[in-house]
């Protein structure tokens, strides 16, 4: 990597922040925002901030100006059509904005305009497929199923919603509403959110609810030799059971929905210092590379850093794609188009890579094996 590399960074929310953090110390950032207090939360960092609407004429242009990689963190009502805008200007891009659109339809634009596109770029999706594709090339000989378990929970929940969030609380809504794209013994399926309801207990939690949500995503592409393809995000049962009373009294109608996500965005805000953590299970079943029917479990858990005052949500998603994003800049990965995190797993080296970033950063996963019944 050359001498700090200009790098922008697009929104100074709670991810953004750790995304500035992560890099304002080897690279050279510009980190853009219309909100004057959240660029406020990064002033003692080295970085240059910059307080614009990137929507606004003329905006996005000049705030990514030689910019070597642009990192947004943006919400994903708006991220299809930056994305397609940061494209056209031929900007290297890692994306977590998770937009209802396919960003791989932007794949030929960004071919064609030699910039290397990582979308997804996040926690979940992101580094979950990472692991996930590392683990169907390079763990088993035959995947048969792969389930991803994932949630940013409040370490203390508190009535009445039980739940905290540093995303937009919008995309949080999204997932309790947008059916599920699964691939289940081999047939592919759309379920409804909130559905699928299991108990799973971690110790640092106690018992979680696990529902279907709509994460699967361009794994169904990417694995398409493995049977079963599920995702279901974690929450507190008692978040779970209030959100599905709401959706029976009619929150979520087009027209009350609205008014739903102004609630939210006040009410799921963390309060300076409150705490909280994250907690993923990646479990992988089918034939592993010794020939064996075999588990394998990817968890973990991680936790709020009180000394920067970064969310273990912000952390492990602001960090996976500042990962991504360093080798972008380094040269290791380098392929015009647009790409899924995956494309990164399948390649044993880059996996690694980004799997010893994060570890160096306390963000690590506890593996464990185990055969599977009858075999």
């Amino acid at each position: 990597m050359t001498a700090r590399p200009p790098v922008t960074v697009l929104g100074c929310g709670l991810i953004g922040r750790a995304m500035v953090f992560d890099l304002c110390r080897e690279c050279d950032v510009t980190v853009v925002d219309r909100s004057g207090e959240a660029l406020e939360a990064v002033r003692a960092w080295p970085c240059r901030r910059v307080e614009a609407d990137v929507l606004s004429p003329g905006v996005l242009e000049e705030a990514v100006r030689g910019a070597a990689v642009v990192l947004s963190a943006m919400p994903g009502a708006v991220g299809f059509r930056l994305l397609e805008r940061l494209i056209g200007l031929g900007r290297n891009v890692v994306d977590i904005s998770f937009t209802e659109e396919d960003p791989t339809a932007l794949h030929a634009l960004a071919a064609a305009r030699g910039a290397t596109v990582v979308v997804d770029a996040g926690v979940c999706p992101g580094l979950s497929n990472v692991v996930a594709a590392h683990a169907a090339r390079h763990l088993f000989r035959r995947l048969d199923r792969y389930v991803c378990y994932v949630g940013g929970l409040p370490e203390r929940p508190q009535p009445p919603w039980y739940y905290k969030n540093p995303f937009a609380a919008e995309s949080v809504l999204d997932e309790y509403t947008r059916p599920c794209r699964f691939r289940i013994e081999g047939r592919a399926v759309t379920l409804e959110p909130l559905s699928g309801a299991e108990t799973l207990k971690f110790p640092e939690t106690g018992p979680l609810v696990a529902f279907h949500t709509d994460g699967i995503r361009t794994l169904l592409a990417s694995l398409p030799d493995t049977p079963t393809l599920v995702e279901k995000t974690l929450r507190h049962p008692q978040h779970y059971e209030f959100i599905v009373r709401l959706r029976e009294a009619g929150f979520f109608a087009p027209d009350v929905r609205p008014m739903l996500e102004t609630v939210c965005r006040r009410a799921w805000r963390f309060a300076p210092g409150e705490a909280d953590l994250t907690v993923m299970r990646l479990l992988f079943e089918g034939e592993t590379a010794g020939g064996a029917a075999e588990r394998i479990t990817f968890d973990l858990v991680d936790r709020y850093d009180a000394d920067n005052g970064l969310l273990s949500m912000a952390r492990t998603t602001g960090f996976t794609a500042a990962a991504i994003a360093r080798l972008v800049l380094e040269g290791r990965f380098r392929r015009p188009g647009v790409h899924p995190p995956e494309a990164l797993g399948f390649d044993e080296s880059l996996c690694r890579a980004l799997l010893d970033q994060l570890e160096a950063r306390g963000v690590r996963f506890a593996q464990a094996r185990a055969p599977l019944a009858g075999s």
